[in-house]
C-alpha cells in the first residue's frame, strides 16, 4: 500500500513538473538588426503578457505548445509555438501596407510618406456609431485647421471653414465626390464614404486652382472587392431632444411682470389665465433613424458596389421633419490585351430623393418670447384662428405663437437628385494611363408654400391666404481628360499628370402665386387654379461654364528628396472676357532626414520636413455680377384710352473689371512617427493672404442704381496659423487603443478694406484694418448702481453728472470718451468673434469584441454674444423671464441684476457687453460602446454581428449660459452673436451592423 502511495504521489508530482510554466527570454530585432523596444509580448488565449526593454530584451514564461505573439504597431506580427526554448530572438519585418497608406489629392493619389502638402485624412470609423444628417463636413469637426458649425433643425445644413476667413463672400470648401466636383449636403449618404481627405493648402488644392481658394474636401466612396458577395446591413435609431432654458413659470412671471410695472409707476397688467410651459409643448423627443444596406464583391477583373439608405428625421420641435432614399451603384470591369495594355470602365451613379417640411418661425425664440400666462388656443380668437397671442388690453406681446405659424403657413421642399460618373482608362506599358471621365449633377427641386387665413401674433396685419409654388432644374456636367504618367528609374520616382476639364451648369427656376386659395372640406387646395385672384409669375435662368488646362509634377529621388509642381488655367464665364483667365500655380519640397546616412536618432522611426507655396483662387460672385441689368420695372399711361404701357430701364450698375480672388498660402511643416511606429505627429505653419476680395460696396442712390450695391475687388485679408496633429496607437495582447490629439492656432487680420476704407461696422461689431473681422463693439458696464450716491459720484473728469436719470439698481455705463454722456461713441472693443484654438480628441479601445470610443471638439479664446439671453432680461418688451433672475429692490441692494422696468429700455440697450460672455467650450462629441460577438458564434453565415449604444452631446464643458455654445451663424462679420439658434440636439443611438 505504501508503494502504490508514493507512486501516484511522484507520478502527480512529475505530470506537474511536466507541465509548469518555463522561463524564454531573448530580444526582438528589426530588418536592420536594430532592438525594438515596446514589442508587445502575449501567450495566445491567456492574460499574460510583457513587452521589450530600450534594448529590445524580454522575459516571459510558458507552458510548451502554448502559442507566443510579438507584435508592434507598423510590423508584421510573428506567432512561434513554445516548445521549451530557453532562448529565443526574433525579428520583425515592417508592414509595407501599413507605411504605404495612399491619399487621394486630386486626379491622383499619393503615398502619404511622400506627400509635401498640408492634408488631413478622415476615417469615417470615427463616427461609425452615428448618423449624420447634414453635409458631410458636419462629421469634420476633430480634424485641425477646421472650424466646423452643424444645424439642430431637420433639412438645415451646417458650416465647414478652413484655416479662417479668406474671403467676405461664401466660404464653403470645394467638394470631390470620386473626382467630380459635387456637393456633399444633406441629401448624401454618409453611410458610402470610404475616405476623406481635406487639402487645406495650395500645394494640395492646386490642381483645383479657382475653386480651391476656400480649400477642398475630397471624397472617396466604397467599392467592391475581389470575393463572393458581401451583404452589410446597418440599422440605427436615435432619440433626440434639445436643451432648455431656465424660465419663469407663470407665478415667478407674475411677480416679476407687476415689479416691473412698479417701477415704472404702472398699474399691474391684467393677465391672463394660461399656465403655458411653452418649452415642454414646442420642444419634443425626435426620433432619427437610418437604415442601410449595400451588396459589393466581384472577380479579378469586375468589381460591384450597391447600396440603399433610408433616413427619416422627425425633429425635436413641432413643424419640421425630413425624410431621404439615396440608392447608389458603384461598378468597374477591366481587360487586358496582352502585358502592355488594359481598359478599364466603370461607373458611380447615386440616386437621392429628399423632402422635408421647413420651419416657418423659429420655436428656439418663440419659447421664451410667449409669455407663460397665454394659453396655445384660445377661444376669444376663434375668428382670427383660435390661437392665444398677446392682446393690447392684457399681457402685452409681439411674440409669435409656433403652433398656429406652423398651422396656418406650410413650406415643404423637396429634390430628386441624380448624381455621378462614368469613365474609361487605357493603361499603358504600367507606366502610362489615359482616362476620360464624364460627371453629372441633375437635379429637380419642388417648393410649396401655403398661407392659411389665420393670425399668430398681436398686431398683425390682415393677410389673405396665397399660395406660391416654384419649381427649378438644375443641370451640371464636367469632362475630364487626364493622362498619368508613373515610373520608377532606379532611385527616381516620377509621378505626373496633365488634363483638361469642362464644367458646364445650368439653373432655371419658374415660379408662381395666387391669393385667396379655395377651401374644401379636406383643407385647403395645394394648385394653383384653385387661387382666385392676384396671379404672379416670374422665372430666369443662370448659366455657368469654366474651362481648365492643369497639370502636376511629382519627383522623389532615393526616397529623401521630394519636390512638385502644379499649375493649373481656369476660364470662367463669370467674368468680363477680359479678366476670365486665372493661373494658379503652386511648388512644394520635402526632405525625410531619417533617410540621410547621419541621421541615427534609434526612436525616430522616420522624419520628413517640407515646405510649399503656391496661388488659388475663388470668384465668390454671381453668374452675372459684371454685367448690368436691364428690367422692366418702370410703367406708365399713355393715349385716350390711359393704357398702362411697360418700360424698360437700368436700375443696378456692375463692374465690368471684376477679377478673381488671389489666395496666396506658404505652408511649412514636419511629419514624424516615433517610439517604434506608435506615435505619428505632424504639424504645419500658414500664413494666407487673400487679395483682391470681392465684396459688395455701397454707392449712393443719387448714381440711379437701385438693384444692390456692385460688386468690386476691394480686400486684403490675412490668415496665420499652426496645426497639430498626434496619433498614438498600441496593442498590448488582446487590449488595442488609440489617442489622437488634434489643436490649431488661427490669427486673423484685415490688411486693407480698399476704396479708402479704414473700417466696417456692423451694429455689434466693428471691422478695422490690422485687426481681426468682425470684434465686438459694445458699450461696457461697470455693474450696478446700489445707491443714490454712487449715482452721483459717476462724473466725467470735468465733472459732468454722466447718467443724471439713473436710479439705484439701474446699469452703470462706462463713459469710454470721457464727455459726460452715453452715447455711441462711447462703445469699445470688447473681445473677438473668432476663435484662436480650436481642439479635437478621438479616443478608441477595443478587447475581446468590446470597443469604446470618446470624441472631444472644442474651441476657445473668443466671445460670444447671448442674444437670448438679452431677450428674456429684457422688460421693456414682454418676454418670459430667466428664473434666477435676481432683481435689484431697496431691500436687495447687492442683487446681480438691475431692477426691471416696463417700457424702459435704460437697462436692457442691446449695444452693451452685459450679455457678452466667453464663448470657449469642450464637448463630448460622442461615447460610443460596442460589442462585436464572437465568430465562433457566428458560424458560416455571418462574419459580423456588432451591436452598439452612442451618446451625442450629453457633456460639455463652459460657463456660456446659451442653449449651446456650438452654435450656427453664417454672418461672418457677426459669427458669434446667438440670435437663437437652433442648438445641436442631444442624444442617444441603438444600433446594430450585420455583414453576411
Amino acid at each position: 500500500m505504501l508503494k502504490k502511495t508514493l507512486f501516484l504521489f511522484f507520478y502527480v508530482l512529475s505530470t506537474v513538473a511536466y507541465a509548469q510554466d518555463n522561463n524564454m527570454k531573448g530580444r526582438v530585432f528589426d530588418e536592420s538588426g536594430i532592438p525594438l523596444p515596446g514589442v508587445a509580448i502575449t501567450v495566445k488565449g491567456t492574460a499574460r503578457g510583457t513587452m521589450t526593454d530600450l534594448n529590445g530584451n524580454y522575459s516571459i514564461s510558458a507552458t510548451k505548445g502554448q502559442e507566443i505573439v510579438f507584435s508592434m504597431l507598423g510590423m508584421l506580427p510573428q506567432t512561434i509555438v513554445y516548445n521549451n526554448q530557453t532562448t529565443l530572438d526574433i525579428t520583425l519585418l515592417t508592414d509595407k501596407k501599413a507605411l504605404e497608406e495612399v491619399v487621394v489629392i486630386g486626379y491622383q493619389t499619393i503615398k502619404k510618406s511622400d506627400l509635401t502638402g498640408a492634408v488631413s485624412v478622415f476615417n469615417p470609423s470615427e463616427m461609425k456609431n452615428t448618423t449624420v444628417s447634414g453635409t458631410v463636413g458636419d462629421a469634420l469637426g476633430t480634424l485641425p485647421g477646421l472650424m466646423v458649425r452643424t444645424a439642430g433643425s431637420p433639412g438645415s445644413e451646417g458650416k465647414v471653414e478652413i484655416r479662417g476667413t479668406g474671403t467676405l463672400g461664401p466660404s464653403n470648401p470645394l467638394y470631390v465626390v470620386d473626382g467630380i466636383v459635387s456637393g456633399a449636403n444633406r441629401d448624401f449618404n454618409f453611410n458610402d464614404i470610404e475616405s476623406i481627405q481635406v487639402l487645406k493648402d495650395a500645394s494640395a488644392a492646386a490642381i483645383y486652382g479657382s475653386r480651391a481658394g476656400n480649400g477642398v474636401i475630397i471624397i472617396t466612396t466604397k467599392q467592391g472587392k475581389e470575393g463572393k458577395m458581401k451583404i452589410d446591413l446597418s440599422s440605427r435609431g436615435t432619440a433626440q431632444w434639445l436643451p432648455r432654458y431656465n424660465l419663469t413659470n407663470r407665478e415667478q412671471w407674475i411677480n416679476l411682470n407687476d415689479l416691473a410695472f412698479s417701477n415704472a409707476n404702472k398699474q399691474p397688467a391684467n393677465h391672463f389665465d394660461g399656465n403655458t410651459d411653452w418649452q415642454e409643448e414646442v420642444f419634443k423627443t425626435g426620433w432619427l433613424q437610418d437604415h442601410n444596406i449595400s451588396f459589393s464583391g466581384g472577380s479579378k477583373e469586375s468589381r460591384y458596389f450597391i447600396s440603399g439608405n433610408y433616413q427619416t428625421n422627425s425633429g425635436t420641435t413641432i413643424g419640421s421633419n425630413s425624410e431621404r432614399f439615396t440608392l447608389r451603384s458603384n461598378m468597374s470591369t477591366s481587360r487586358s490585351f496582352g502585358e502592355n495594355l488594359k481598359l478599364n470602365i466603370g461607373e458611380n451613379i447615386v440616386l437621392s430623393n429628399y423632402s422635408v417640411n421647413e420651419l416657418n418661425t423659429n420655436p428656439i425664440i418663440d419659447v421664451y418670447r410667449m409669455l407663460p400666462t397665454i394659453p396655445i388656443y384660445d377661444p376669444n380668437n376663434a375668428a382670427r384662428g383660435g390661437y392665444g397671442y398677446g392682446d393690447g388690453s392684457r399681457d402685452v406681446t409681439f411674440g409669435t405663437n409656433p403652433f398656429a405659424r406652423e398651422d396656418f403657413e406650410n413650406t415643404k421642399n423637396g429634390n430628386l437628385r441624380t448624381r455621378g460618373n462614368v469613365f474609361g482608362e487605357l493603361e499603358f506599358f504600367k507606366s502610362l494611363k489615359f482616362r476620360t471621365n464624364f460627371g453629372f449633377d441633375l437635379s429637380n427641386d419642388k417648393h410649396e408654400y401655403l398661407r392659411k387665413v389665420g393670425y399668430w401674433a398681436y398686431n398683425q396685419p390682415t393677410d389673405p391666404s396665397s399660395l406660391n409654388k416654384n419649381q427649378a432644374q438644375y443641370r451640371g456636367l464636367v469632362f475630364d481628360n487626364t493622362i498619368d504618367y508613373i515610373k520608377k528609374l532606379g532611385k527616381h520616382d516620377i509621378s505626373a499628370v496633365i488634363g483638361t476639364s469642362y464644367q458646364t451648369s445650368n439653373y432655371e427656376q419658374i415660379w408662381g402665386t395666387k391669393n385667396d386659395v379655395l377651401v374644401s372640406v379636406n383643407g385647403y387646395f395645394t394648385q394653383l387654379d384653385a387661387a382666385l385672384s392676384n396671379p404672379k409669375t416670374g422665372s430666369y435662368q443662370d448659366n455657368e461654364k469654366l474651362f481648365s488646362v492643369f497639370g502636376r509634377l511629382n519627383y522623389t529621388y532615393d526616397e529623401k528628396y521630394l519636390f512638385s509642381f502644379t499649375m493649373r488655367r481656369d476660364e470662367s464665364s463669370k467674368f468680363n472676357p477680359v479678366y476670365s483667365v486665372g493661373y494658379f500655380p503652386s511648388v512644394s519640397a520635402g526632405w525625410r532626414i531619417s533617410k540621410e546616412s547621419f541621421f541615427n536618432v534609434p526612436w525616430i522611426n522616420d522624419l520628413k520636413l517640407r515646405a510649399n507655396y503656391g496661388i488659388l483662387g475663388t470668384s465668390n460672385i454671381g453668374p452675372w455680377d459684371w454685367n448690368s441689368f436691364i428690367t422692366v420695372f418702370p410703367q406708365a399711361i399713355f393715349g385716350v384710352d390711359q393704357n398702362i404701357v411697360t418700360g424698360m430701364t437700368q436700375i443696378r450698375l456692375a463692374n465690368a473689371d471684376l477679377k478673381w480672388e488671389k489666395m496666396a498660402q506658404f505652408n511649412g511643416g514636419f511629419d514624424a512617427t516615433i517610439l517604434n511606429n506608435r506615435l505619428q505627429i505632424s504639424t504645419d505653419f500658414f500664413i494666407k493672404e487673400t487679395k483682391d476680395v470681392l465684396t459688395a460696396m455701397q454707392i449712393q442712390m443719387v448714381t440711379g442704381n437701385n438693384g444692390g450695391n456692385p460688386v468690386v475687388n476691394a480686400a486684403t485679408l490675412k490668415n496665420t496659423g499652426v496645426e497639430l496633429t498626434t496619433t498614438w496607437r498600441d496593442r498590448i495582447g488582446e487590449f488595442g487603443y488609440s489617442l489622437g490629439l488634434n489643436a490649431s492656432y488661427l490669427k486673423n487680420k484685415i490688411v486693407k478694406l480698399g476704396y479708402g476704407r479704414d473700417e466696417f461696422t456692423q451694429w455689434d461689431t466693428k471691422s478695422i484694418v490690422g485687426h481681426p473681422i468682425g470684434e465686438w463693439y459694445l458699450i461696457k458696464t461697470d455693474g450696478l448702481f446700489k445707491s443714490v450716491e454712487e449715482v452721483q459720484a459717476h462724473r466725467s473728469s470735468n465733472g459732468t453728472l454722466i447718467q443724471p436719470n439713473a436710479q439705484p439698481g439701474d446699469v452703470k455705463f462706462v463713459d469710454y470718451n470721457d464727455d459726460g454722456r452715453i452715447t455711441d461713441a462711447d462703445r469699445q472693443h470688447c473681445g473677438s468673434t473668432i476663435p484662436k484654438y480650436q481642439l479635437g480628441m478621438n479616443f478608441g479601445f477595443d478587447y475581446k469584441g468590446f470597443d469604446l470610443q470618446l470624441q472631444f471638439s472644442g474651441s476657445f479664446g473668443f466671445k460670444s454674444f447671448n442674444g437670448p439671453r438679452s431677450g428674456y432680461d429684457r422688460f421693456d418688451d414682454n418676454s418670459n423671464y430667466r428664473a434666477d433672475y435676481d432683481p435689484w429692490t431697496p431691500d436687495n441692494p447687492n442683487a446681480k441684476d438691475p431692477r426691471p422696468i416696463s417700457g424702459d429700455s435704460r437697462n436692457v440697450v442691446g449695444n452693451q457687453d452685459r450679455w457678452l460672455e466667453n464663448g470657449g467650450y469642450l464637448r463630448i462629441k460622442q461615447i460610443a460602446l460596442g460589442y462585436s460577438l464572437p465568430k465562433k458564434a457566428l458560424g458560416t453565415t455571418f462574419s459580423q454581428v456588432r451591436l452598439y449604444v452612442n451618446a451625442q452631446n450629453l457633456v460639455t464643458f463652459t460657463s456660456y449660459k446659451g442653449l449651446d455654445p456650438e452654435f450656427l451663424n453664417t454672418n461672418i462679420w457677426d459669427r458669434s452673436y446667438d440670435g437663437g439658434a437652433f442648438p445641436n440636439p442631444r442624444g442617444i443611438t441603438f444600433g446594430t451592423q450585420i455583414t453576411f
